[in-house]
């Protein structure tokens, strides 16, 4: 299958799973998360706020300020298909809908921080395979993000189980992940 085939495959897949088995199984990971060595360790955690299909973070956010992280969000620049950190420590008052609908802080709340801070990296995807290999929109926006972050920041693939396979299709520019979890 080609990566466009697995996008529109995994898309349905994700729009089509039960709002409560999303929350059940987003809980799950969430509670996987905090456990991991490299989140107790972590000062600064870089999570993604995710999109209504995609493994819920908005409480993992929440919960994470309220144990004193520093948490870090990704703003997404369409004309330079970069991404560029932002600290965030009120996520209700703070973000609002950007670029692609996902939420990020506004101009007016954005605090910038560098890749090289960040402790934890906690990433997206539509699709993972075993060996940490992710598929995404096809926008190249993580892959660029995480071609810059230091080879010692752990990366964590968060994913529901009926997105993860065997073995994805790989380009040059794809980065693989430390860690996929999964529930």
């Amino acid at each position: 299958m080609t990566k466009r085939q697995l996008r529109t495959m995994f898309m349905r897949r994700l729009q089509q799973q039960k709002e409560s088995d999303r929350r059940r199984q987003s809980e799950a990971i969430r509670r996987k998360v905090f456990r991991l060595d490299a989140f107790r360790r972590a000062k600064t955690v870089c999570c993604y706020v995710a999109l209504p299909y995609e493994v819920q973070t908005w409480r993992m956010i929440e919960a994470m300020l309220e144990r004193g992280k520093r948490v870090v969000v990704p703003v997404a620049h369409r004309w330079t298909r970069r991404l560029t950190l932002s600290e965030v420590r009120n996520p209700a008052r703070e973000l609002m809908p950007g670029a692609f609908g996902v939420w990020e802080p506004r101009a007016t709340a954005r605090r910038p921080v560098r890749v090289e801070e960040l402790d934890l990296i906690l990433v997206p995807g539509l699709a993972f395979d075993r060996r940490g290999h992710r598929l995404g929109h096809g926008h190249g926006y993580f892959d660029r993000f995480l071609a810059q972050a230091p080879r010692t920041t752990p990366t964590v693939g968060l994913a529901f189980r009926c997105q993860l396979l065997n073995r994805l299709p790989v380009a040059v520019h794809d980065h693989a992940l430390q860690t996929v979890l999964t529930a």
